[in-house]
């Protein structure tokens, strides 16, 4: 808000108080005069962590369309029954997408001062594939054959993808970006991730016919 505009247009004066309406009390008691900690807010552990549980309330109302979807496509061809592939790839890739929710919404709120970059989808992208590498390794015993192969490559471009997206969502609850350049990350960080999500469906889609 611009004090001189409203003196302008209306006639009154704006006194600048607190930024956090807890230290309004003070504020007035002291005369309106506010206190160099109240006008700087900080982004500190705490205040990150009762961020979360908003936004995986959010992500899981989209996961509980696409898990149960995801886990039912993956019965489609491969080199079992319907079952037992929904069984082996299904279960993967039920537990590949609750990762990547929980290593955007989850891991890179926490390591946030820590994580390299300033773009808050960065973060989430280094975060996702950290946790894809973690992925790759736990069925390393079957990278021999080449469905398994293509499946988790598939999954190191989409977890990494998806944690970041999720990630972009504590851009509007930080304390140092900007409108400016949240839309400027968007314009560069959305294509790229729609990018490597849809490769990695293709190579999903390609490991379901891969002898």
């Amino acid at each position: 808000m611009a004090a001189h505009q409203v003196k302008r247009l209306s006639g009154f004066s704006v006194t600048y108080g607190p930024i956090k309406a807890a230290d309004i009390r003070a504020f007035i008691d002291a005369g309106l005069k506010a206190t160099p900690s109240m006008r700087r807010k900080t982004f500190g552990l705490r205040e990150r962590l009762v961020l979360i549980p908003v936004e995986l309330a959010e992500a899981f109302k989209y996961a509980l369309i696409i898990v149960p979807a995801v886990f039912l496509l993956a019965g489609l061809g491969g080199p079992g029954t319907f079952w037992a592939n929904a069984l082996h790839f299904g279960l993967f890739a039920v537990y590949a997408l609750l990762v990547a929710v929980f290593a955007g919404a989850v891991l890179t709120p926490i390591l946030l001062p820590w994580l390299p970059g300033r773009a808050f989808s960065m973060k989430g992208a280094l975060v996702g594939l950290v946790a894809a590498l973690g992925l790759a390794f736990a069925r390393a015993d079957a990278w021999g054959q080449l469905p398994e192969r293509l499946d988790i490559l598939a999954w190191m471009l989409i977890v990494p993808a998806l944690a970041a997206y999720v990630a972009m969502n504590f851009t509007g609850a930080s304390t140092y970006t900007s409108l400016s350049g949240v839309k400027r990350e968007m314009r560069v960080a959305v294509p790229l991730q729609i990018i490597a999500a849809v490769a990695g469906i293709g190579l999903l889609v390609g490991s379901r016919f891969a002898g």
